[in-house]
C-alpha cells in the first residue's frame, strides 16, 4: 500500500536514508499498533538523476506493507502532480499539448483522464476534472482503484 506524506524533496535527495519518514501510528489494514520498519526502497522521480531511497513499514500481525511516497507524485507516476494537471488543464482549455513534455507522457495522462471521466459525466472538461480530484482520486490513472491514501 502506498502512503503519501508531506515531504520535503530536497532534503530527501539530501539525507537519503537518513530522511525522518513519519510513521503511521496504526495499520491501516487491520488496526494493529505494531507497525515498524521494513527498510527502504529506491523510486524514480522525474527532475532527479538517481533514485531516492523511500521507507517502507510492515506490519507483522497482517503483514501489510507500506510504502511511503512524497505527496507532489501521484502514485505510479514520476512526473509532479502539478505539473500532470498543468498538462491537462492545457489540453481542455487550448486543445495543445505543454511543448516542454513529449507528447506521448501527455496522450497517456489524457487517455487515463478519460477514463476517470466515464464516472462521472461522457464530456471531459476542467469541472469534471475538479469532481475526480475532490474525490480524492488519481485524474490520470488507467485503473478505477485509484484512490490516493494519505497519512
Amino acid at each position: 500500500m502506498v502512503l503519501h506524506v508531506a515531504v520535503n524533496v530536497q532534503r530527501l535527495v539530501e539525507l537519503g536514508k537518513i530522511y525522518p519518514w513519519p510513521r503511521p501510528k496504526r495499520c491501516l489494514s487491520c488496526g494493529s499498533g505494531r507497525v515498524w520498519g521494513h527498510g527502504y526502497a529506491q523510486r524514480y522521480f522525474e527532475g532527479y538523476v538517481y533514485p531516492l531511497w523511500v521507507k517502507r513499514f510492515r506490519c507483522p500481525d497482517c503483514s501489510c506493507v507500506y510504502t511511503m511516497r512524497p505527496d507532489l507524485f501521484y502514485r505510479r507516476f514520476r512526473h509532479p502532480s502539478a505539473t500532470i494537471l498543468a498538462s491537462l488543464v492545457t489540453r481542455l482549455r487550448e486543445h495543445r499539448w505543454l511543448s516542454c513534455l513529449p507528447r506521448q507522457n501527455q496522450q497517456y495522462w489524457y487517455s487515463g483522464f478519460r477514463l476517470q471521466v466515464i464516472r462521472f459525466s461522457n464530456v471531459p472538461d476542467t469541472a469534471v476534472l475538479d469532481t475526480v480530484l475532490s474525490y480524492g482520486l488519481v485524474p490520470v490513472s488507467h485503473s478505477l482503484d485509484c484512490a490516493l491514501m494519505r497519512m
